[in-house]
């Protein structure tokens, strides 16, 4: 399908933008495609977005946009104009997310550019099942995922953020051409961290993710290049 590189998306979870520039310039030869987050992209005012252009890299602009209907269409309309390669909204309500997907369409269109993949945010990675019960969810996060999953598909988003734990199910109930955005990515020696639902690369792609976002295994590494090639390479020969 694609190499390693294709399916790597690296997060600069950092708020200084002296240091996203310094991580960008260290992977800029074994990384193309960059997450900026909400923290990133708040605490900078969106200036690793400009920077990460001037680099001619592609660009995951991870904002979660989740809000009334007319609010997610503006935002991703702004997003578009922005020339991202992928976004992310929460999976909502069927018609809100189609008319996220109508608007990108539209606005590629009129911009005569390539539109943005739209993934539908399924279940936090930070979430576990008694988590859910917390909030009044009687259901599993796989449970959650595939049912929010199949609503992304039925509103026209391109495909869904979830965790590697239950990629297979949801590509077994939307089929292999939904995009599986799979973040939660730990090599086996890394530490997990906050995350509670992790999975390596290897596995992950086993398990049919398309794309895997990795952080602080590669940002806080000794040698971010290297452990960015590493984990390509692991991908590839998944």
């Amino acid at each position: 399908m694609k190499n390693g590189k294709d399916r790597l998306i690296v997060a600069i979870d950092t708020d200084d933008f002296d240091k996203a520039k310094e991580l960008i310039d260290q992977l800029e030869d074994s990384v193309d495609i960059f997450k900026v987050g909400l923290e990133q992209y708040v605490a900078t005012k969106g200036k690793t977005v400009d920077y990460l252009k001037e680099k001619g890299k592609k660009i995951f602009l991870d904002l979660k946009f989740h809000d009334i209907p007319n609010t997610m269409k503006s935002a991703v309309r702004a997003a578009v104009r922005d020339n991202v390669w992928l976004m992310t909204i929460h999976v909502s309500d069927l018609e809100g997310m189609r008319q996220c997907a109508l608007v990108a369409k539209e606005e590629a269109e009129r911009l005569n550019i390539e539109k943005p993949i739209i993934v539908g945010v399924t279940v936090l990675t930070s979430l576990s099942n008694e988590d859910l019960q917390d909030i009044g969810c009687n259901m599993t996060t796989e449970e959650l995922a595939i049912k929010r999953a199949k609503l992304a598909k039925e509103s026209g988003i391109d495909g869904v953020v979830c965790s590697a734990k239950e990629v297979d199910k949801i590509v077994e109930a939307c089929g292999k051409d939904f995009a599986t955005v799979c973040p939660g990515i730990r090599p086996s020696s890394s530490s997990v961290g906050d995350q509670k639902r992790v999975v390596t690369p290897a596995q992950a792609i086993k398990n049919g993710a398309q794309y895997l976002v990795v952080g602080r295994p590669i940002t806080q590494s000794e040698n971010p290049k290297q452990s960015a090639i590493d984990i390509a390479r692991e991908i590839e020969n998944a």
